[in-house]
């Protein structure tokens, strides 16, 4: 077949001498070039060349903390990778989770310091739907990385960690099991066979649980400071003394917040109903005592 090509090229040639007329070449911007007969010795048509492909200098996994409307600097442990790449004298960057989805950035490395500019294709946090693609930035260092999504959910920023996932987040999640308690000095106990406990990681290492809303709603209101509370979890008892009992409107959350210290938030609605507010009772650990 070559050698086919080949002798039409040389005949195609050698009518062009005979004519001692020009080869004119018309590109696929439009644009005509026109050369001389004389001028051409040989004309070959070489293979395309195969694009290089970057090369993978450097790759790290770690979690993220997500900060917008909804979240508050909330922890994901999923896994979180980053890429470095090289492409010629370029530097690329591709983000990857199961949950926050794909990104693909140009960037610029400075020392420590990166930044850039590129896309993230994000289908909902919350699982479900087709994918989105958002402009995105990226800055920050190969163990802090910030990628900011001005029109997610209002802004969003995903920090990228270069770290392991903590104890505190391998534990996290939702429970259901039954929980029992007693108050000393009051008969009986309160017992539920389905309370939902939710338990979520802080990004300094601790936990928060929630639960207990379905066995408070009986006799709270007959509760006083310095009663002990005994509740049974996961086949251990442990006891809590009361010291204080107080009242919020509906809206006051903070009875919710995180706490450094080990303590047992009880609240339920008033009497009267939500409408009214909440009794809150805390409690302090006294410590893990026998059933």
């Amino acid at each position: 077949m070559k050698k086919i090509f080949t002798l039409v090229i040389v005949s195609f040639l050698s009518a062009l001498a005979v004519q001692a007329q020009s080869l004119k070449v018309t590109k696929t911007d439009g644009s005509v070039v026109t050369y001389n007969a004389s001028d051409i010795s040989k004309i070959e048509f070489l293979p395309s060349e195969t694009p290089s492909q970057p090369k993978l200098i450097h790759e790290f996994t770690g979690y993220l903390t997500v900060k917008n409307r909804v979240f508050d600097n909330k922890r994901f442990d999923t896994g979180a990778k980053i890429k470095v790449l090289q492409d010629g004298a370029k530097f690329l960057a591709e983000f990857s989770d199961a949950q926050w989805g794909t990104g693909s950035f140009v960037i610029t490395m400075d020392n420590h310091a990166i930044n850039g500019t590129g896309k993230m294709k994000i289908a909902s946090p919350n699982g479900g739907g087709a994918a989105k693609e958002y402009d995105a930035t990226m800055s920050g260092s190969m163990r802090e990385i910030k990628i900011s999504i001005p029109l997610l959910m209002g802004g969003t920023d995903i920090t990228w960690h270069y770290a392991e996932a903590s104890a505190a987040s391998k534990v996290a999640g939702n429970y259901i099991g039954t929980t029992s308690l007693e108050v000393v000095g009051m008969p009986g106990s309160y017992t539920s066979p389905t309370v939902e406990y939710k338990v979520t990681a802080n990004e300094d290492g601790s936990i928060n649980e929630k639960g207990l809303r379905e066995i408070i709603r009986y006799n709270i209101d007959k509760m006083k400071l310095g009663d002990n509370i005994v509740v049974d979890y996961e086949g251990a008892r442990y006891a809590y003394e009361i010291t204080k009992i107080f009242d919020v409107k509906p809206n006051q959350t903070e009875i919710e917040a995180p706490s450094q210290e080990a303590k047992l938030t009880l609240y339920s609605c008033e009497l009267g109903g939500s409408d009214t507010g909440r009794i809150v009772i805390t409690g302090k650990l006294l410590g893990q005592v026998e059933q």
